[in-house]
């Protein structure tokens, strides 16, 4: 996201969940590191499917939670009232999913007046889902002409991406000057992500909770704010807003607590970014 080379080693992440006790879990385990100019964490190497079918090709039953499958009419509001205000909204702007999934946020930005399209690269997603609007494609790979969109988001998808700041500048170009980019990402400041690798390290282990490479929900990167911001000064764009948010923390005593502190101290687990492109660029 920022072009360092500079980096610290984190520690080991399985391919399988590591539960309680580690030293008894078994599986591949690959190195996390985390980029000491911009927070960006990774896995390196990164696992490459021989297709993309290995990672995503299940039925949604299988890859989404209850809750993501019954989605209701409140579903993506509150992004769309920030994207709105952010381009002074008109009827009939023109907005892109990238990774549309079961198509819960393009029939809420269509009920908003947006003018909607996507991209899916899941055969078995895509088949819930308007094929005239949507890309049945990898975003590296679909393509739209220059300038088409006032409105992008990225809704849980650039951590599951090989090069975010690649796939950011190809929808870059997409986007009309001034046009905003929404992404949901995993924060590497996340409270609980540091609390268990400390109960790790106590276990007599090097493995940290970061990233799931190797299983669902394959995420490959967890994302500072500072990554957008040095990326935007690389790539032409803005953080117009952000937001760190708690989200869920099952299995968690005090609770309570635990999201006051969150809450106060940006250490949540989801950061969600607002991008606007710089005239111009």
């Amino acid at each position: 996201m920022c072009h360092s080379a500079d980096f610290k080693m984190l520690g080991m992440r399985l391919s399988a969940s590591q539960g309680l006790r580690p030293r008894k879990a078994e599986g591949i385990a690959v190195s996390v590191k985390q980029c000491l100019t911009c927070g960006l964490v990774f896995s390196d190497p990164q696992p490459v499917p021989a297709s993309l079918s290995d990672h995503y090709e299940m039925p949604p039953e299988d890859y989404w939670c209850e809750d993501h499958l019954s989605r209701d009419e409140t579903f993506f509001s509150a992004e769309i009232a920030t994207a709105k205000r952010l381009l002074k909204f008109s009827q009939g702007m023109t907005a892109l999913d990238v990774g549309a999934g079961l198509g819960q946020a393009m029939s809420a930005l269509n009920r908003a007046g947006f003018d909607t399209y996507g991209i899916e690269p899941s055969a078995s997603f895509q088949k819930r889902l308007d094929t005239n609007r949507v890309q049945l494609a990898m975003v590296e790979e679909a393509e739209y002409p220059p300038e088409m969109f006032d409105f992008i988001t990225f809704g849980a998808v650039l951590e599951h991406l090989y090069s975010p700041s690649d796939c950011l500048s190809r929808t870059l170009g997409w986007l009309k000057p001034n046009g905003i980019i929404h992404a949901e990402v995993p924060s590497s400041s996340w409270l609980m992500s540091k609390l268990v690798n400390s109960y790790f390290r106590l276990r007599g282990t090097n493995y940290v909770t970061h990233l799931s490479p190797m299983h669902v929900p394959f995420h490959l990167y967890e994302f500072g704010l500072a990554s957008f911001q040095k990326n935007g000064a690389i790539l032409g764009y803005d953080v117009a807003e952000h937001q760190f948010s708690v989200c869920a923390i099952p299995f968690v005593p005090l609770k309570p607590l635990f999201r006051w502190l969150m809450d106060r101290t940006n250490t949540g687990m989801q950061l969600t970014v607002f991008l606007r492109r710089q005239p111009g660029c």
